[in-house]
């Protein structure tokens, strides 16, 4: 991929290096969030303590816990949604860095019956949503209707978050040009979850990379110390230490551009080519957008409510934790955040996922 001259405020070694850490995170992410996917809170706890988790070529560390799931995974192991940023990769590589969705489809198919070519085993912990979709016997001709199939016969599956760990990478394919950014991103995502929410999603995940890698955030001013993460004289009692941390206004100042820039598709999806979605309920639509607004810039992890298992994998609780955790005023975020997120989200592989990746 030839970077255009003048797109970003970064030197092109610079954002191939953000691309690098991108791909490299996400993956360490994935991996790291194995160690407590489907947990509780309270099971975590129970587990690993105050941690940290053991982790890589690390001797300390609680060791890595292993139930009937996680025996299904090797040692420094990762899952299903690194694995799939490995196809959307595969097919780049092989289409001459286009994202062609019916390609992309058909890699995710062969993926299901037979794993990643070359890693030698099965994929493992597949979310729902795509077992669902590639079961449908019209999804090799017509991957895109079954999914719509899927969506409109099976409630209980819709706006999981199954389809954000792609979007990153489509962020950082053409950054320069926002429109094709939504465009492959709405396109990869509409494979298998073309619920508008998971739309939207995606398209703020992977627009923030885009950004980020054109150096947006470089050119917002702050003229004043980080604002505290929750008033102080208002406090309520903690439930998480990273709420304890100040925000970093900058890019705080950035995602809720990119979150007031986007959330119009949601209430214009059939005017808008780029975002065509099944849902043809305005009232609905009208629900999803306030939600987004509610939850995309919560005062609070604990305002998300995390550790409710009934949508614990919803996509919008999983962007805006990662966004949340993204925001925060930390030295080394990288190293802390990966270690203070796991003992209490549930979907951790898949918030880390997608922190790790911006973060990279």
């Amino acid at each position: 991929m030839r970077i255009p001259s003048g797109c970003s405020r970064l030197e092109t070694t610079a954002i191939v290096d953000k691309v690098k850490g991108l791909i490299f995170g996400a993956i360490l992410g994935d991996s790291l969030g194995l160690a407590t996917e489907g947990l509780t809170r309270s099971e975590v706890r129970a587990i690993y303590g105050d941690g940290p988790i053991r982790f890589g070529m690390d001797e300390d560390g609680i060791p890595f816990h292993r139930d009937e799931y996680r025996s299904k995974f090797e040692e420094n192991d990762f899952g299903d949604d690194a694995e799939q940023v490995l196809l959307v990769m595969e097919s780049l590589f092989e289409n001459g860095g286009h994202f062609l969705p019916k390609d992309f489809a058909s890699r995710l198919f062969s993926y299901g019956e037979h794993g990643i070519k070359n890693l030698h085993k099965l994929p493992t912990g597949m979310n729902a949503t795509n077992q669902a979709v590639l079961a449908n016997p019209t999804y090799k001709t017509s991957p895109q209707q079954a999914a719509i199939e899927v969506w409109k016969t099976k409630n209980n599956l819709r706006g999981a978050n199954g389809a954000l760990v792609r979007a990153p990478l489509l962020g950082a394919l053409k950054f320069w040009d926002g429109t094709t950014v939504i465009e492959n991103t709405t396109e990869c995502c509409r494979v298998t979850h073309p619920d508008p929410r998971c739309m939207i999603s995606c398209v703020i995940a992977s627009t923030l990379i885009a950004r980020l890698l054109r150096g947006q955030d470089l050119e917002i001013e702050i003229s004043h110390s980080p604002t505290p993460s929750i008033d102080q004289q208002h406090q309520p009692p903690f439930n998480y230490f990273i709420d304890t941390l100040p925000v970093n206004d900058r890019l705080q100042a950035l995602v809720r551009n990119v979150v007031e820039t986007n959330k119009p598709m949601l209430i214009a999806p059939q005017t808008d080519a780029l975002f065509i979605t099944p849902e043809t309920d305005m009232n609905q639509m009208q629900k999803y957008y306030h939600q987004l607004v509610d939850y995309c810039v919560p005062s609070s992890l604990g305002d998300l409510a995390l550790d409710d298992s009934a949508d614990c994998r919803d996509t919008f609780k999983c962007l805006s934790a990662a966004l949340y955790c993204l925001t925060r005023e930390v030295e080394k975020r990288t190293q802390m955040l990966l270690l203070l997120v796991p003992c209490w989200v549930p979907d951790l592989d898949t918030v880390n996922y997608l922190l790790s990746g911006w973060l990279g």
